[in-house]
């Protein structure tokens, strides 16, 4: 007699915990480079690639599930951040001039103010925390660049990120639990 072969399981397991700390981790390079040691910045551009590839990756994947939500979030900061990462790697005489990151980076603040409504209308406490400190990175970062003379938002940014990384991080930790059980 042959014996019968069980089908997989259908359910998809949940990417977006990991997701959640690739963002995360983006954030504690921000920290690592702006407030601890400035000399760490290669750390800093493949973390911002590979959460940008990631969560590119895993808002799909989201989206696919039925969370668009955090599909939209995630897609948004991924792109966003691959598209960091090029501005930041390229010619800084034709391209990436600090007018040119400045602004790439304080556009994120329409987008993230919009991505923020949902949260706050549902009383989401982790997530109003994470974007209130995003808009803080992304306004010291883009000011940063466009006011160089300013000296302190680069710790300003640091701090910020830092602080956006721990609701972060704790949503990531929500979702892995709800993975395991």
């Amino acid at each position: 007699m042959s014996e019968q072969v069980q089908p997989a399981p259908t359910r998809m397991s949940d990417p977006g915990a990991a997701a959640l700390m690739t963002f995360g981790m983006a954030l504690l390079y921000v920290f690592v480079v702006d407030v601890l040691n400035h000399h760490a910045r290669g750390a800093l551009l493949y973390g911002l690639l590979i959460a940008g590839v990631y969560q590119s990756i895993v808002s799909l994947l989201e989206h696919s599930r039925g969370d668009a939500y955090i599909g939209n979030l995630l897609g948004l900061f991924g792109i966003w951040l691959i598209g960091y990462f090029l501005l930041l790697n390229a010619n800084p005489e034709k391209v990436a001039t600090a007018d040119a990151k400045g602004w790439y980076v304080l556009v994120l603040l329409v987008p993230v103010v919009l991505l923020a409504l949902p949260a706050i209308k549902k009383k989401l406490v982790a997530i109003e925390l994470a974007f209130l400190f995003l808009f803080f990175v992304i306004l010291f970062l883009g000011l940063g660049f466009l006011q160089p003379t300013m000296t302190w938002l680069g710790p300003a940014t640091g701090w910020a990120a830092l602080c956006a990384a721990m609701p972060i991080l704790y949503l990531a930790y929500e979702r892995l639990m709800g993975a395991v059980g």
